[in-house]
C-alpha cells in the first residue's frame, strides 16, 4: 500500500507545483512578453507543453523502467556518455545568456542540456557505486577513478559559468558517497579538492565576489550596472514587502507588471509568488518541497537495493537543494546563482529534468518491499506498523 501511496504523493505534489508554476509564469511574464512583441501567454504555453512531456516521461519510467537496470555496465556508460556529450555540445555550440553559457538554440527553441545532464550524472554515480562497490570499498584507486569520472561533468558545468549547478551536483555526489559507509578518509581528499576548486571559481571572477558583497549591503550596489548590480535583489525585497501576509492577488503583482522585477518568471519566481499570494502562499510552497524531501528520503530508507537508496537520496536532494538555493537567493541569503525554482520557474529543460527525477523516484517506490524493515511500535495499541 505504501509503495503506491508514496509514488502517487510525490507525483501529485510535483504536478500541483507545476500547474501553479504555469499560472505564476503567466502573471510574471505577461508584460514582459508584450514588451518583446509576443503573445502574453507565450511563456506559459511553452511551460505547459514541457509539463505535458515531463508528465509522460515520468509515467513511462514509473510503469516501464526498472531502476535496477541503471547498475548494468552498458547502461551506466551510456548515461555517462550522454551527460558529457550534452555538456560538451553546450561549450561548443552554446549561447551565453545571463552570464552563463548553458543554452543551445535549436529551431528557435532554447534548450538547457545541463539540466538533463545533472540527473544523468546522479543516476550514473548511484549505479556505478553499486556496480563497483567491492572494488571501490577495498581499493582507493578504484575510488579515485570514480571521483575522476564524477568531477569531469562538474568541471564541464563550471566551464559553462554555472557555479550554482556545479555546486549542487557536487553536494549530491558527496551525499551519496557519505551514506555508502565508505571510509571517511577516502572522501576528505576529493572534498578538499572540490572546495578548493569552487573557491578558485569564486575568487577568479570579480562579479562573483561582488555578488557576495551585495548580500551585506544591497543598497550600495543598487545603481551599479550589469552583473555587479543589486537591482534585482532589491526589487525582490520590495516584492516580499508588497505581498505581506496574504498577497496582492494573483495577477496583481506590481513588480512584474511594471517590469521592475525583470525575471519574475524565472530567477526570482519565489519573490513573485510571495508578492501575489503573500507569506502564506510562500510558506505553502516551502512545505511542498519539504514534503518531497520527506517522501524521497522515506523511499530511500525503505528500499532494499543499494542503487535504489543512492538514487532516491541523490534525486531527492537534487530537487530540494535547487529549491532551497533559489529561495535563499530571493531572500538575500545566498549570492545570485541563476538556479530556477523546481517545477515553478519557467524553463522547459529544467521541468523535464525534474519530472525525469520524479519518474525514477516513483519507479523506486514501485519496487519497495511489501513492508518496511523498520518496525515502529504504535503507542498504546500494542502492535507494530
Amino acid at each position: 500500500m505504501y509503495k503506491r501511496a508514496a509514488a502517487l504523493s510525490i507525483f501529485l505534489i510535483s504536478l500541483l507545483l507545476s500547474l501553479a508554476g504555469i499560472v505564476f509564469i503567466y502573471t510574471g511574464s505577461y508584460f514582459w512578453c508584450l514588451k518583446l512583441g509576443l503573445k502574453p501567454y507565450s511563456y506559459a504555453l511553452k511551460q505547459a507543453i514541457a509539463l505535458g512531456l515531463g508528465v509522460l516521461i515520468a509515467l513511462f519510467i514509473y510503469k516501464r523502467v526498472d531502476y535496477r537496470e541503471i547498475a548494468r555496465e552498458k547502461v551506466l556508460w551510456g548515461l555517462y556518455g550522454l551527460a558529457n556529450l550534452l555538456l560538451v555540445a553546450v561549450l561548443l555550440f552554446g549561447r551565453e545568456i545571463n552570464n552563463s553559457k548553458s543554452w543551445i538554440i535549436v529551431a528557435g527553441i532554447s534548450l538547457q542540456p545541463a539540466e538533463i545532464a545533472k540527473v544523468l550524472v546522479i543516476l550514473f554515480v548511484s549505479g556505478y557505486v553499486q556496480y563497483k562497490w567491492s572494488d571501490i570499498q577495498n581499493d582507493w584507486r578504484d575510488f579515485a577513478k570514480l571521483m575522476l569520472l564524477a568531477f569531469v561533468p562538474v568541471i564541464l558545468i563550471l566551464l559553462e559559468k554555472d557555479l550554482g549547478s556545479a555546486m549542487i551536483l557536487s553536494i549530491v555526489i558527496f551525499a551519496i558517497l557519505f551514506i555508502t559507509g565508505l571510509n571517511l578518509r577516502y572522501i576528505v581528499v576529493p572534498a578538499a579538492f572540490g572546495l578548493a576548486l569552487f573557491t578558485f571559481a569564486v575568487v577568479s571572477a570579480p562579479y562573483r565576489i561582488a555578488r557576495i558583497k551585495i548580500l551585506f549591503d544591497p543598497e550600495k550596489y543598487y545603481y551599479t550596472s550589469g552583473k555587479y548590480s543589486s537591482y534585482q535583489l532589491v526589487q525582490a525585497f520590495v516584492a516580499f514587502a508588497s505581498g505581506g501576509l496574504t498577497g496582492m492577488g494573483i495577477g496583481q503583482g506590481v513588480q512584474s507588471k511594471f517590469l521592475f522585477l525583470t525575471f519574475a518568471f524565472s530567477d526570482f519566481m519565489f519573490s513573485h509568488i510571495a508578492e501575489e499570494v503573500g507569506a502564506v502562499g510562500a510558506v505553502l510552497i516551502i512545505l511542498a518541497y519539504f514534503g518531497i524531501l520527506f517522501l524521497g528520503l522515506s523511499i530511500a530508507d525503505r528500499s532494499d537495493e543499494m542503487v535504489g537508496k543512492f538514487m532516491a537520496l541523490g534525486l531527492t536532494l537534487y530537487i530540494f537543494l535547487e529549491a532551497m538555493v533559489h529561495i535563499g537567493v530571493n531572500l538575500g541569503l545566498i549570492p545570485t546563482t541563476g538556479i530556477t525554482l523546481p517545477f515553478l520557474s519557467m524553463g522547459g529543460s529544467s521541468l523535464i529534468a525534474n519530472f525525469l527525477a520524479v519518474g525514477f523516484l516513483m519507479s523506486i517506490a514501485r519496487g519497495l518491499p511489501a513492508e518496511s524493515k523498520v518496525k515502529i511500535r504504535l503507542k498504546g495499541r500494542g502492535r507494530y506498523a
